[in-house]
This record gives C-alpha cells, structure tokens and sequence, in this order.
C-alpha cells in the first residue's frame, strides 16, 4: 500500500468513527470547530476610547456639569476620582467643588488606554455673611465670644491675636483693652472684610482721700461724701448709633448687600425684618427680594434710639419681543394673469409694511417636462434686499409662473411669505 493509499485509508477511518458519535456529539464539535476557525480569522477588537468629555466644561460653585464617554474593546473601565467603575458607554453628572481633572482609564488583556477632561469651578468672590462679638462689651479679666460665618472663601484670618480661622466658627478672646477685631476673607486675588469692636469697661474706684477729714476731725460731712459719689457715677445718655450702613445699598435680584452698624450705650440693638437680636457692632450678609427698609433699634433704661437703611433691588430688565411684522399684499400683476407675445416683462408690486427695510420676492416657474414647479426640483429664484415695493420681472420662461413677496426687519427679523400668485404666457 502506497503513502496515498495509506493516506486515504486513515482519513476513511476517521470519517467511520465520526460517522459513528452521536449526533448531538458531531453537533458540538462541528460548533466549536466555527468558533475556533472565526476566532482565527477575525482579529481581536481594538481597545479605543472614542470620546470622554464635559459640557460644560466651566461652572459655578453648585452647578453640575455632564460628563460623557464611549469605550470599545475593553473589559474594565473606571473614572477618577469618586466615581469608580463604569460602563463602556454613559454619562453622568458631577459637580465638583472645585476644578477637577477626571481620568477615564479602559483596560483589558494586559492593554490600558487613558483620556481625561476638566472641570473648571469658577471662584466666586468671597462674602462674609456675619461677624460680631457676645457679648461685645465686658469688664477687664472677663471674655467674649467672636462669632463668624463666610462663604465662598479660600483663607479666612482674623486679627489681632487668633489668625487662619476656618470659614464658619467661634473663638472666645479677652482683652485688656477695648479692641477692633478685623476678619478677612479670600479667594484668590478677591476678598471681604469686616470688623467687629469688644469694649473693655474701666473699673470705677473712690478716691479713699475724700473720704476722710481734715486733721481732728474722725468723720466726713455727709454732704461732701454724698457730692463724691454722685461725680463717681457716669453719666447716662440714649444710644448712640454711630453707623448704619449697606454696601451696597442697590442690588439686582438674587444679589446680597452687606449690612454693618456700630452702636454704642445700648443694653439690647435689633434688626428687623428677618433679622433680629445682635450684637452692638457687627455685620450681616442679606438677600433682599424687593425694595426693603431695614429698621436698627437701640435700647437702653433711658429710651429708644431707631436708624433705618433702605436696600434697593432691581428688577431685572425685561426683554419685549419684537412686534411680528406683518405680511405684504401682492397688488399686481393680478392673480391669474396671461401675458401675450408682446410683453417681455412687467413690474411686480405689492404694499409697503411698517417697519420693513428691504423686501424679498421668490419667483417659481414650471417645469412641463416634469410637471412639477422648480422650487420641488432644482429651486426657485429669490431676489433678497429690495428696498421698494416693486420689482421688474424680465421674462425668460415662456410658460406658467408664479411669485410671492415677504417683509425683512431691521434685525433679519422676517414676516410671513404672501400668498403665491400665478401668471401664465401665451404659447
């Protein structure tokens, strides 16, 4: 037996024993013979990250923006930092306090394919919504309460004596001498400021001297000491407003002032509306929804001291739509009109719209080849600008025609197109 014979004969036997397996076996096996050979002959897909981007890609503080993707050929994709594994494709909303680079990594068989995008957080000015002190006037060895609240700040000092502070807190100070305490809030090369005062009060002595006599004698005339007394004692008066302000005092809407006051010789100052009890001095960031006037009441046991400070909002401007022009009338040719061999043309006319700066007119012909007009085919003619309300029509098909005319504003602003209107020319 030859090779060829040999050959043959081992391929007759394998086909004999294939034959001879069960169907559902040679089913089986002739399926993953397919998915061997297509895996054989198709390539593995390749890995791409066809797009990862943000709109918008600047935003205000608390704003969101959306972040989009689509990946092929990858079995493990992830976006960075705080969102952690994804799907292929998607988007997804993020809004960041502050501007964040996000990193989209695909990876799979060994392979890692890496885009990024940016969200930028835009620094807002910072404001300081409060200051003051509680209470604001104390004796030497005693304290106070600083008690501050800002927004939108990056560093927040205060001085003399405490520093970097956090945006919102309290700090409790006491100093020997009556002391202006300065806050400072920044973001950036932007900042806000504001004060607030801590009175230390003198303790008030007798001067032991008057109280006693002259040599021999071992008691003091009760009026001399009684006179003593009396000049020991201060002199009480209403209370003083020494400020009340806003800055600014005209705000658009949604926008906030700052209002600041100084108040001294009073035992309870108050703010109304909406703000109530505070301090003798101090400041408080407000967001006034209309025109309002703000009330400071001083009081002490003497009486009632008021100052008022009026914050206006501007409403903001309203846009009026433009008035719609109306549409022009064709008055001639008239509608329906059939021109005779003489005529090479005519004059289109129609009337004049009340704040139109130029006209357009539209002519159309008819295709009897087709029997469809041009504007359905290859497009009509338009004659744009016309500043009358007339156009000369020159003839150059001579068969069925129509036209109609619209009104264009001062700002491209458009009417309604006319209706159309027929002429024919005798064949």
């Amino acid at each position: 037996m030859d090779k060829k014979d040999s050959k043959k004969s081992i391929w007759d036997h394998l086909k004999s024993m294939w034959n001879s397996l069960p169907s559902f076996v040679r089913f089986i096996g002739t399926m993953l013979g397919i998915v061997i050979a297509i895996k054989a002959l198709v390539p593995a897909a390749v890995m791409e990250v066809s797009h990862f981007s943000v709109s918008p890609e600047i935003i205000e503080p608390g704003d969101t923006s959306i972040l989009t993707w689509g990946v092929s050929g990858a079995s493990n994709v992830t976006i960075e930092p705080g969102i952690g594994a994804v799907s292929s494709n998607g988007s997804l909303s993020v809004s960041p306090s502050q501007t964040t680079i996000y990193k989209l990594t695909a990876s799979g068989k060994g392979r890692e394919k890496i885009a990024s995008c940016t969200v930028t957080v835009k620094k807002n000015s910072p404001l300081i919504n409060s200051f003051d002190a509680s209470p604001n006037s104390i004796k030497a060895g005693e304290s106070a309460v600083l008690n501050w609240h800002a927004a939108g700040a990056s560093d927040v000092t205060i001085e003399p004596d405490i520093g970097v502070s956090e945006p919102a807190g309290t700090s409790s100070v006491s100093p020997a001498k009556t002391t202006t305490y300065k806050l400072t809030a920044s973001n950036g090369d932007k900042k806000d400021v504001a004060y607030c005062i801590v009175t230390v009060e003198d303790n008030v002595t007798s001067p032991k001297g008057n109280l006693t006599s002259s040599k021999g004698d071992l008691t003091t005339p009760t009026d001399n000491l009684t006179s003593a007394q009396e000049n020991l004692k201060p002199q009480a008066n209403l209370p003083s407003i020494g400020s009340f302000n806003a800055n600014p005092d005209i705000v658009g809407k949604g926008e906030s002032s700052n209002l600041t006051w100084s108040v001294s010789s009073a035992t309870k100052v108050s703010i109304e509306p909406g703000i109530g009890a505070v301090s003798l001095t101090g400041s408080q960031r407000i967001f006034p929804d209309k025109n309002t006037t703000y009330t400071l009441t001083a009081t002490n046991e003497l009486g009632i001291v008021d100052a008022i400070k009026v914050v206006f909002v501007q409403e903001p401007a309203k846009t009026t739509s433009p008035v719609p022009l109306s549409t022009p009338k064709p008055l001639s040719p008239a509608n329906g009109t059939v021109f005779d061999n003489s005529s090479s043309g005519t004059s289109l006319k129609w009337t004049a719209v009340p704040g139109a700066t130029n006209y357009t007119v539209e002519i159309d012909t008819y295709d009897s080849n087709s029997n469809s007009w041009l504007s359905a085919l290859a497009g009509s003619s338009l004659i744009p600008g016309i500043s009358t309300t007339s156009y000369s029509l020159e003839f150059l098909a001579k068969g069925p025609g129509r036209w109609r005319v619209w009104a264009v504003g001062p700002d491209g602003q458009e009417s309604k197109k006319s209706d159309w209107w027929d002429f024919n020319y005798k064949t």
